[in-house]
């Protein structure tokens, strides 16, 4: 049953959650790059039903920010559970009569994909690791330069004070970078596709990789390097109603 679904489910993204949506006589507004459309569970005039093209996944804003695939977008709105939505749209589509050999290329595809997903997952948890670790090492370097310098280890205008003080200022920008101190350099974090306004979070990933590349706490690839600057050259130019979503979600 479970790889029913699966299947269904690639076959169905191949289409699109607003072509199904379109194909069972619901009408979807575009919104900049998405698609909205009337809640089942609300009498609201505002379409709080989101469509999500690039994902072909659904929310709905009004019933509690409810999500899922299209199957799930089709029992919601049909009023049906998902099994019942699943024989529904095969048999409008003419899933269900699939060969073995496309049920194989569907499973590979899907395995694939599972497989993408769990090493996004871990270079995730080993870039915040890192990030935390390198935090914490450049907090304890910080507070012995404060020390050195404060203290009267070195004298005022010596090597090994103007060492210290210079090692002390290197520390403190780095740390305004990791943890995004420093406003006036990152204003957003966040963008808005709506008012066509950028987010500074993929610069702030790039001089984030470089100090944890320059003390060998985490190196990324070029192909993680290449998607973050097209993501950072979109934000510097976006206008409202554009979007493009970065596969690295770090």
């Amino acid at each position: 049953m479970k790889q029913d679904f699966s299947f269904t489910n690639e076959e169905l993204n191949q289409k699109g959650i607003v072509a199904v949506c379109r194909d069972t006589y619901m009408h979807p507004k575009r919104r900049g790059a998405n698609f909205f459309v009337k809640s089942p569970a609300s009498t609201d005039k505002t379409w709080s039903l989101c469509l999500y093209p690039a994902s072909s996944r659904y929310c709905d804003f009004s019933n509690g920010n409810r999500s899922g695939d299209i199957i799930s977008f089709y029992s919601y709105t049909q009023g049906c559970n998902n099994w019942q939505a699943l024989k529904e749209l095969q048999a409008f589509y003419g899933l269900s009569s699939s060969s073995e050999r496309n049920r194989e290329e569907m499973l590979r595809k899907i395995r694939q994909q599972q497989e993408r997903e769990r090493r996004a997952a871990e270079r995730k948890i080993a870039f915040r690791a890192a990030l935390s670790g390198c935090i914490e090492d450049l907090k304890e370097w910080a507070g012995i330069y404060q020390v050195a310098t404060e203290r009267p280890l070195f004298k005022p205008f010596t090597d090994g004070w103007c060492f210290c003080v210079e090692e002390l200022q290197r520390t403190n920008y780095k740390l305004d970078i990791l943890c995004a101190a420093d406003c006036k350099t990152y204003v957003r974090m966040k963008s808005n596709t709506e008012l066509g306004l950028p987010s500074d979070r993929f610069q702030w990933l790039l001089d984030t990789l470089e100090i944890l590349q320059g003390c060998g706490a985490f190196q990324a690839t070029r192909a993680e390097i290449e998607e973050i600057i097209a993501q950072r050259d979109f934000e510097l130019t976006r206008q409202p109603g554009r979007d493009r979503r970065c596969c690295i979600d770090w």
